[in-house]
């Protein structure tokens, strides 16, 4: 009696924490979504969000067993939450084949073996629950659902992470765990479970009335030697007499970036403002619309003009599809004659496998004359794209945020805020966890997109469940994690892919003179944070300026870094003796790869350091080089100093009479958002023990201490 009162207890806590928050509520959305798995069109999966269970519809190309399986990392069986169904041949007639076959279709709870070698493995406690399944000559459906979080340990918890959805199917039933076709009709995707999806319009009279506008690049070719290639090209908007909306765009990609190995990475249109830029020729617009475009952010191939096409309309990602805008906002186009009148495609190509091809890719922009309740925008925040960011070799997970402060929001924002409907976050290979947060008044509030498995392969435009209003003087952080086990050598900012980028592309309305809101650490902090404090003849205003306005080095170093050095002179003066030692050391100290471009032509490669004299002589990339990286320690030191260190944070405007200064200012100090904790036992356990050398605990978790007591009582 004693023991059964103990356990009521027990089960009144649970419930008392159950009904206090103790556990996540998932938002009461519902939406249908809809993907075909497999490039033949043989595998379509459809699921619905209902309260707390996830439904799926899956309808294959057989008669045999369909396979669906569910893992935040791997694309592999082994470790993966597997789901095994199918309609069984034997039970029944031909002429009753959908009764019987409805109440004997199967769905088997499995997870993968230790490899991919082995059999599923059939879970202790079943979640998934049939409602239904039939199949015809050809295909086989199966209707079934599962909760988002099963608590069961081999089931992954379905949120609103990146999935990576295993596919397979066979043409036979598995009878005796027989998987015959298992290897040769399989494959994985990633997919984002929930979210809704805005999709174009479906009113007869609106769709009769949208207009699209292909905006590509033309016959843009990409050499075998090209590695990373930024393109630029100039279109003209369409004549348009009023004002018109974009309500969504889609991609246009040619062949080569349909496949697995994309050649696009990823795709932006801007809107230009010629008349910002002082001394523009309104005439060369015209020119530039008629040629094949240039390289992108090149002081010695991209016209300056183009330095005014800064206000982003349209962007895709590798993986991504595009996006349609919610019924009550849309793009501004067309119009007076403040209207863009010209637009520039930045693409950015991706090309490791050193193809040849002749591409055309671009974008298909719908609009219509129908305006809607509000204009929209969009802007761009996260770290400025510098030498500056840097993710050190050999680390599971580091941080680098870039953050968008009230210098910004304080000066652009109108009174109301402005509302984000959606986000895609965008980082390069090395990118593992990405999330927008939002700061007001010293406090997190939920973060407006988080994806704790973000896939570079995967990017995706998040839209939000809920819009959310950002206020004058709030801070904006986009937050990205890195992993760089396999590196030797520091990562660096960059246009590249094995570089790295940290942006959040952010979609809202109303629509506003911002086109994007970044901030980088101070050029002397960073270089003191490595305990550097000068180079040769260059103060660290002139380092910054190297930065800040991407200024050449290799045209400053023979004059202003060695202002005596002249090449072929006396090879005794004393000036040069030490030009010559120095640059002899730099290249002796150096381990930085000498054929790889992206190090070799980077400002930190040539950069020397005079002060301190322990590393005299030494480029500053290799003495990043020479920092020891293993020690976690020190590594952690350097994260946290830069992560709560001094910003310098840029508001980049597309109207001219607008003018914010940059700004530098410390981490802001906030209380940052908790998650509520998993209601599931074993979950909480794990997050208890994972907490349990905090200075304080939580009201749940001290409740959670006191079950696990009660329990070990009980027993």
């Amino acid at each position: 009696m004693r023991k059964l009162n103990c356990y009521r207890f027990v089960v009144l806590l649970l419930v008392y924490m159950d009904v206090t928050n103790g556990k996540l509520e998932p938002v009461h959305h519902k939406w249908s979504r809809s993907e075909i798995m497999d490039a033949n069109g043989l595998y379509l999966l459809e699921w619905t969000v209902d309260n707390k269970d996830i439904v799926f519809t899956v309808t294959v190309n057989t008669r045999g067993f369909i396979g669906l399986g569910f893992s935040h990392k791997s694309e592999r069986m082994s470790g993966s939450d597997l789901v095994l169904a199918w309609v069984d041949d034997r039970t029944g007639k031909p002429n009753v084949l959908v009764r019987i076959y409805l109440i004997h279709s199967v769905a088997y709870d499995c997870h993968g073996g230790k490899d991919s070698r082995h059999e599923p493995i059939q879970d202790d406690t079943q979640n998934y629950q049939v409602e239904g399944g039939h199949q015809n000559l050809t295909h086989t459906t199966v209707t079934f659902r599962r909760p988002l979080e099963t608590c069961d340990p081999h089931d992954v918890i379905i949120g609103t992470d990146t999935m990576k959805v295993l596919w397979s199917y066979g043409d036979r039933d598995p009878i005796h765990g027989d998987l015959k076709d298992h290897g040769m009709n399989r494959g994985a995707r990633p997919i984002h479970f929930l979210g809704p999806l805005f999709k174009k319009p479906t009113d007869p009279q609106l769709r009769q009335d949208l207009r699209q506008w292909d905006v590509t690049v033309k016959n843009v070719s990409i050499d075998s030697s090209m590695d990373t290639l930024y393109w630029c090209k100039i279109l003209k908007a369409p004549t348009l007499r009023e004002k018109h909306h974009i309500i969504g765009y889609e991609a246009i990609l040619t062949r080569e970036s349909s496949t697995k190995q994309p050649l696009v990475h990823h795709m932006t249109l801007f809107e230009c403002s010629p008349n910002s830029y002082p001394g523009a020729d309104p005439n060369s617009w015209d020119v530039w619309v008629k040629s094949n475009g240039a390289v992108c952010n090149s002081n010695l191939l991209t016209p300056h003009d183009w330095d005014s096409c800064v206000t982003p309309v349209a962007t895709w990602g590798i993986g991504a599809s595009g996006q349609f805008l919610p019924e009550h906002i849309g793009i501004p186009i067309g119009g007076n004659k403040a209207g863009a009148r010209y637009y520039m495609l930045e693409v950015h190509y991706d090309n490791p496998r050193s193809k040849r091809v002749l591409d055309h890719s671009g974008f298909r922009m719908h609009y219509t004359r129908h305006v809607r309740q509000h204009d929209a925008g969009m802007m761009i925040s996260g770290v400025s794209i510098s030498d500056t960011q840097m993710i050190p070799p050999g680390q599971k997970l580091y941080r680098n945020v870039g953050i968008c402060g009230p210098s910004c929001t304080g000066a652009v924002f109108p009174e109301e805020g402005i509302n984000i409907v959606s986000a895609a976050l965008h980082s390069h290979v090395a990118g593992r966890k990405m999330k927008l947060r939002h700061v007001r008044e010293g406090k997190e509030l939920p973060r407006i997109v988080e994806d704790d498995y973000y896939d570079h392969k995967f990017q995706q435009v998040r839209q939000l469940a809920n819009e959310t209003k950002i206020l004058p003087g709030d801070y904006l952080i986009t937050d990205c994690a890195y992993e760089t086990i396999g590196r030797k050598r520091p990562t660096l900012g960059g246009y590249s892919t094995k570089q790295e980028m940290c942006l959040s592309f952010i979609t809202y309305y109303p629509r506003i003179d911002l086109a994007g809101c970044y901030s980088m650490t101070p050029v002397k902090e960073f270089f003191e944070t490595f305990g550097v404090f000068q180079f040769y003849s260059m103060n660290m205003t002139d380092v910054e300026n190297l930065f800040l306005y991407n200024g050449n080095i290799v045209d400053l170093l023979p004059t202003t870094v060695f202002p005596n050095f002249t090449p072929g002179g006396d090879i005794n003066d004393e000036q040069n003796q030490i030009a010559i030692k120095a640059l002899q050391n730099a290249k002796e100290y150096s381990i930085v790869d000498e054929e790889d471009l992206l190090y070799k032509e980077s400002i930190l490669n040539k950069l020397i350091i005079s002060d301190p004299v322990e590393f005299h002589d030494r480029t500053f990339l290799s003495h990043l080089n020479q920092l020891p990286w293993q020690e976690p320690l020190f590594t952690r030191r350097v994260e946290q100093s830069i992560l709560t260190g001094k910003h310098m944070t840029f508001c980049r405007v597309s109207n001219d009479s607008i003018s914010v200064a940059a700004e530098i200012f410390k981490y802001p100090t906030f209380d940052a958002f908790v998650k509520p904790p998993s209601h599931c036992p074993y979950h909480l356990f794990m997050e208890f023990n994972q907490s349990s050398k905090a200075k304080r605990l939580s009201s749940t978790k001290a409740l959670l201490l006191l079950l696990l007591l009660l329990v070990r009582r009980c027993l």
